[in-house]
C-alpha cells in the first residue's frame, strides 16, 4: 500500500530555499499540498483494494483493522460498529459466517469514483462489487452490488469510516445471478458530473494547511508515484497481451534472468521457460472460437524505498475456453516482482497461486481443473504465497537537488490517472442509469462518443440527444441493468499534460429478473484538461463478446449473434444521424475473432502491435482491414 500521508499544520521553509504561500494565494497548488492531496487520493484506492484482498484470504483481524475507531458498516440488517462488530458483520457477509479460511471469497471491486474533501482529511469512493463465493454454507454464489463509502485520515492514516454496501442482484453458481428486487433503485452519487474529473490537488480549499515535507523528499515522492504508475500500466499490459496470446509481445516485457510460477507447476526461467508456462493456455493468436479472457482486478503496486524494484498484488478473474468446447470461470492470485533498468520497468518474476478454475457448468467449490503441465520439466519449485502487502515503506530522499517543474509534472500526471479514471467510470455509472444529461456533462465540449451500430456524436447536447432517442428514459419498474465496468486502465499522458490516452476493459454483467448474461468489449478513448476538470473527448468501443444467457456462457453462440442483438438504428439514422457515421462491420463479432486495436507500442521492445489507433476510419470490431471511408 502506498506511504502514509504527512500530517501538519505548518508550511515550513523547503530545502529549496523557498516558502509557501498559503493554497489560497497561489493559481497552483504548493507543490507539498499537491504531493499530499494526490498521495492521499490513491491510498484510499489502495486501502478499499486491500480490504477485499484481507477478505479473499480469510484474515478478518486485518480486514477489520482498516476501519476508523468510530467507524460503521451496513452490509445488511443492522447497521455494525465497532472492531469485534465490523469483523463479526465482515465475516457473516463476506464469509458466510465462518472465519474459517475456507472456500472462495472474490470480491471483485471495479469502477471507483473517489473524490477527497477540500480540507483533505475525507473521501468518498463509489466502487461496482461483483462477488464469487463458495462453502458448504453459502447460498448465494454470485452478488452485485455497489459501494457508496466515506475514508477518514485518522493518527495519520487512511481508514475506512463507513462501509455502505447497496445489493442489486445475487444467485447461486448453477442458475446465475438475477435482480433482489423487481424496481431497482438509483444508488444515489456522491459526486457530481461537471466536476468528478478534477484532479485531486485542485480542489483543496483556501485555507488548508500545507505540510511540512523536505525538498528531497518531495522529489522521491512525485517520483515514487511515476514508478508505480509505470509498473501498473506495465501488470494491465501484460494481461491485454495476454487475453489475445500475444506471447513474444508478453515476453518482451521480462527481463534477462526472470522467471514465471505457478503453485502447481512450479518455476518455469528464461525466455524459452516463460514460452513454455505461458502456452499452457494455447498456442500464439487466438483461434476461431476462442476466448482467453483474464481481467485484471483488485491490484496493489508497491515501489521499493529504493526506485529500483516493485511489487504488484493482485487477481485475475478468468473466462476461458472455447465456442465449442466449453467455458471455464477461474480466479487467481498473482504477486509480481518487477525491476527498473535503464530507466524502463520489466517483469522478474511472475507468481501465480490458482483460487479457482472450474468448467462452467460445475460448483467452483470443487477441486481446481488446472491446466496441463508444460512439456518440458519445471527449473524448480514454485515460491511460497507471499503474504498481502499491509503497508508499502517509504522511499529513500533523493540524493539529487529538486526539479520543482519536474515534480510538478510529476504529481499532476499522478493526479489525472485518478481524475481521468473516475470521469471514465462515472460515464459508465451513468450508462447503467441511463442518466444521459449527467453523461454529457463528462464529455469535453466538442468531445465525441460513439454511438454502438450508428456513429460518433459531438458535444454534450447532441450526445445526451443520441441516447435519450436511442435508448429513451430509465424504465419503471427497472427490471433490468447493465452494469458497464470500466477496468484495467492503461493512461498515458501526453508530455504537456493536456490530454491522454486512455484503455479499458468492459466487463460488463448484465441482470434482470429473470437472469444474467455478460458482454466484453474495448475502449480506446482518449480525455483533455478542460477548465481545469478532466473530461473525455472521445469515446468508441470495439465490443467482441455477446452472450445469450448465464447457463451457455461463450458456448454455443451462433455466428452473428452480436450482429442480430444489436438495437434497431435506422429511426436514429434517418432523425438524427450522427456527426462521423461508422464504416464496416459493427458489434461482437464472436465466435469470430475481431480486431484488436492498441494506442501503444510495446512499452519494452517498441514492437507496434497489428492495429494501431488512430484508426484509418470510424469502424468497431472488424475481421479484416478497415475500409477508408
Amino acid at each position: 500500500m502506498a506511504t502514509k500521508p504527512i500530517l501538519t499544520a505548518i508550511a515550513l521553509t523547503l530545502a529549496m530555499g523557498q516558502v509557501p504561500s498559503p493554497a489560497h494565494a497561489q493559481d497552483e497548488a504548493p507543490l507539498a499540498l499537491a504531493l499530499d492531496r494526490t498521495e492521499s487520493i490513491r491510498q484510499v484506492r489502495d486501502l478499499q483494494t486491500l480490504l477485499a484482498q484481507y477478505i479473499e484470504t480469510g484474515d478478518w483481524d486485518a480486514a477489520s483493522g482498516l476501519f476508523s475507531t468510530q467507524a460503521t458498516v451496513e452490509l445488511g440488517v443492522p447497521t455494525a460498529a465497532g472492531r469485534k462488530g465490523i469483523r463479526a458483520a465482515l465475516i457473516g457477509h463476506f464469509g458466510a459466517g465462518s472465519d474459517v479460511k475456507k472456500g472462495l471469497r472474490a470480491s471483485l471491486l471495479m469502477a471507483p469514483v473517489l473524490t477527497l474533501s477540500p480540507d483533505g482529511l475525507s473521501a468518498k469512493g463509489r466502487w461496482h462489487e461483483v462477488g464469487m463465493f463458495g462453502g458448504s454454507s453459502v447460498s448465494d454464489n454470485w452478488t452485485g452490488g455497489i459501494y457508496e463509502n466515506t475514508y477518514v485520515r485518522e493518527d495519520g492514516a487512511w481508514r475506512i469510516a463507513h462501509l455502505g454496501y447497496h445489493a442489486q442482484f445475487a444467485g447461486d453458481y448453477a442458475q446465475g445471478w438475477k435482480n433482489l428486487v423487481p424496481d431497482l433503485p438509483v444508488i444515489p452519487y456522491h459526486y457530481q458530473a461537471e466536476t468528478v474529473g478534477t484532479p485531486a490537488y485542485a480542489s483543496a480549499a483556501p485555507s488548508t494547511p500545507v505540510p511540512s515535507i523536505s525538498a528531497p523528499m518531495i522529489a522521491a515522492r512525485a517520483q515514487r508515484l511515476d514508478d508505480e504508475d509505470q509498473v501498473r500500466n506495465l501488470q494491465y499490459i501484460y494481461g491485454y497481451y495476454r487475453d489475445r496470446r500475444m506471447w513474444p509481445d508478453v515476453t518482451d516485457l521480462f527481463a534477462q534472468d526472470s522467471s514465471f510460477s505457478s503453485a502447481e507447476i512450479g518455476t518455469y526461467r528464461g525466455a524459452e521457460g516463460i514460452r513454455a508456462a505461458l502456452e499452457r493456455e494455447g498456442p500464439e493468436g487466438l483461434r476461431h472460437g476462442d476466448i482467453n479472457d483474464y481481467p485484471i482486478m483488485n491490484l496493489i503496486v508497491c515501489v521499493a524505498p529504493d526506485g529500483k524494484t516493485a511489487r504488484a498484488r493482485g487477481y485475475d478473474f478468468g473466462m476461458t475456453g472455447n465456442n465449442d468446447a466449453g467455458a471455464f470461470w477461474s480466479f487467481t492470485l498473482f504477486d509480481n516482482l518487477f525491476e527498473k533498468s535503464d530507466g524502463v520497468w520489466r517483469f522478474k518474476q511472475v507468481r501465480n497461486y490458482p483460487r479457482m478454475r472450474t468448467d462452467h457448468r460445475v460448483s467452483w467449490d470443487e477441486a481446481i481443473q488446472h491446466l496441463p503441465a508444460p512439456a518440458r520439466k519445471a527449473d524448480g519449485p514454485a515460491p511460497a504465497e507471499p503474504t498481502a502487502m499491509a503497508d508499502c515503506a517509504a522511499p529513500q530522499p533523493s540524493p539529487v537537488p529538486l526539479d520543482a517543474a519536474r515534480a510538478r509534472s510529476q504529481i499532476h500526471a499522478a493526479a489525472a490517472t485518478i481524475a481521468i479514471d473516475n470521469a471514465s467510470n462515472a460515464f459508465g455509472n451513468y450508462i447503467d442509469d441511463f442518466e444521459w444529461e449527467a453523461l454529457g456533462k463528462v464529455f469535453t465540449q466538442d468531445g465525441l462518443r460513439e454511438a454502438p451500430g450508428v456513429g460518433f456524436y459531438r458535444g454534450p447536447a447532441r450526445i445526451e440527444k443520441m441516447e435519450i432517442d436511442r435508448y429513451g428514459r430509465r424504465a419503471s419498474p427497472r427490471t433490468f441493468i447493465p452494469i458497464h465496468g470500466r477496468i484495467q486502465p492503461v493512461i498515458h499522458l501526453s508530455a504537456d499534460g493536456q490530454s491522454a490516452k486512455l484503455r479499458t476493459r468492459l466487463l460488463q454483467f448484465n441482470s434482470s429478473l429473470s437472469g444474467g448474461s455478460m458482454m466484453g468489449g474495448m475502449y480506446e478513448d482518449e480525455a483533455r484538461l478542460e477548465d481545469g476538470v478532466w473530461r473525455l473527448s472521445f469515446v468508441e468501443i470495439d465490443h467482441y463478446l455477446q452472450t445469450r444467457n448465464y447457463k451457455d456462457a461463450w458456448t454455443n453462440i451462433p455466428e452473428g449473434l452480436g450482429h442480430r442483438m444489436i438495437p434497431r438504428a435506422d429511426g436514429l439514422l434517418k432523425d438524427f444521424p450522427p456527426d462521423w457515421p461508422l464504416v464496416g462491420e459493427i458489434y461482437a463479432p464472436y465466435p469470430t475473432i475481431g480486431l484488436m486495436w492498441f494506442h501503444y507500442a510495446n512499452p519494452v521492445s517498441g514492437r507496434r502491435p497489428d492495429f494501431m489507433t488512430p484508426k484509418a476510419t470510424a469502424v468497431m470490431s472488424r475481421t479484416e482491414e478497415p475500409l477508408q471511408p
